[in-house]
């Protein structure tokens, strides 16, 4: 296995593409209709106590979530829309991969394990190609990070 081979990540920027405009486009629907206004928790995840999903998990809907489901709507709706936009530009893929990573998990975790089936799949999917974008960056093809950090690791100075 040779660690200094150059590989050509043109096929996973085409899936970062992808992902990141749904994320960005799932963003701005919640934008246009006012998300973190409405009962988002009860058309998304249901009623909590209700729910058959891990307890540790449940205690936090519960405890945190519900209560201050303002902040948290904010938090969603702008965190789909940042992610989204930054991984269609190929800006600091990682990054903004590890971050969509962890937006997923919890909606795995709340909307996915509530109605199982389709939600779930998808949701797998989705974590599965954040979690290559991060051990990847393929923000480097066909984005803004091969030119911000062109030439980073090539080892400056060394002769």
């Amino acid at each position: 296995m040779n660690l200094k081979e150059r590989t050509y990540l043109w096929y996973l920027s085409v899936l970062r593409i992808y992902v990141g405009y749904y994320l960005f486009f799932q963003g701005v629907r919640k934008f246009q209709r006012d998300f973190p206004k409405g009962d988002w928790i009860g058309r998304q995840i249901g009623d909590i106590s209700t729910l058959d999903l891990y307890p540790w998990y449940k205690t936090f809907l519960q405890s945190y979530v519900a209560p201050h489901s303002g902040i948290f709507g904010y938090l969603v709706m702008i965190g789909e829309l940042v992610v989204g936009a930054c991984l269609l530009l190929g800006l600091f893929t990682r990054v903004n991969a590890f971050i969509g990573l962890f937006i997923l998990v919890n909606y795995y975790l709340g909307v996915g394990m509530a109605r199982g089936g389709f939600m779930l799949a998808h949701q797998q999917i989705f974590i599965i190609a954040l979690a290559i974008f991060v051990l990847a960056n393929p923000g480097r093809t066909l984005g803004l990070d091969g030119l911000l950090f062109r030439g980073g690791g090539k080892g400056k100075g060394a002769r």
